[in-house]
């Protein structure tokens, strides 16, 4: 009976959540289109970074690699609206969860000889060591992974792309980075290259919860 009344709750939480946040939190259909991506993706780069000395790739954190819909559905049930303080205060608690496909793509990369991850995320700068905390509950942090973050409103992701493929700035001791592959949910996580195509080497995860359209 216990059990019973117990999901009979979670479902009416779910049924007042907006359809966007119910789709990321209970379809199968977005986890199975997570883990299709990742699954396409590592295959898809594997060659290339079988034949690169050192090979490079470039992830958005935030509904590419963490699954933060749980903030989300805190914001629906206070019938609030993001800001940048409530967004602070969840990054801190250090409890996002993995987006489906994640781990398992990270972790065999990562077999892969002298392979490194560069995380470049608009999550600002100040919640570097909770980021990090976070992704060491979750397994999925390295010793030589390079986390690019928000320093202002004016370090954007271009800026920091350039500081990647150029080597200067943050990226000046790495040296110039071939960067193999991108990673994100939105469209600002990519670059503006013809040297990168869709499912070859751009490789974009479904977040109906947030963005620009």
């Amino acid at each position: 009976m216990i059990y019973i009344l117990v999901v009979f709750s979670l479902s009416l939480v779910s049924a007042k959540l907006p359809n966007d946040v119910r789709w990321v939190t209970s379809s199968s259909e977005y986890k199975y289109n997570c883990i299709q991506t990742y699954q396409m993706a590592y295959h898809a780069i594997l060659d290339e970074c079988r034949k690169s000395e050192n090979p490079v790739i470039v992830m958005d954190l935030d509904e590419t690699v963490l699954d933060n819909s749980n903030y989300q559905v805190g914001l629906s049930e206070k019938n609030e609206s993001y800001n940048p303080e409530s967004w602070s205060v969840w990054v801190n608690q250090e409890e996002a969860n993995l987006v489906p496909g994640a781990k398992e793509f990270i972790l065999n990369y990562k077999k892969i000889k002298n392979s490194k991850i560069i995380f470049l995320s608009n999550r600002m700068d100040k919640n570097l060591n909770a980021t990090k905390n976070n992704m060491k509950k979750l397994s999925i942090l390295f010793d030589d992974d390079i986390f690019l973050l928000r320093l202002d409103k004016e370090d954007t992701k271009v800026v920091r792309r350039n500081e990647i493929t150029n080597g200067i700035g943050r990226m000046e001791k790495y040296g110039k980075q071939r960067v193999i592959a991108y990673f994100g949910d939105a469209m600002g996580d990519f670059p503006d290259d013809l040297n990168y195509q869709w499912t070859v080497n751009k490789f974009i995860f479904p977040n109906p919860m947030y963005g620009k359209w």
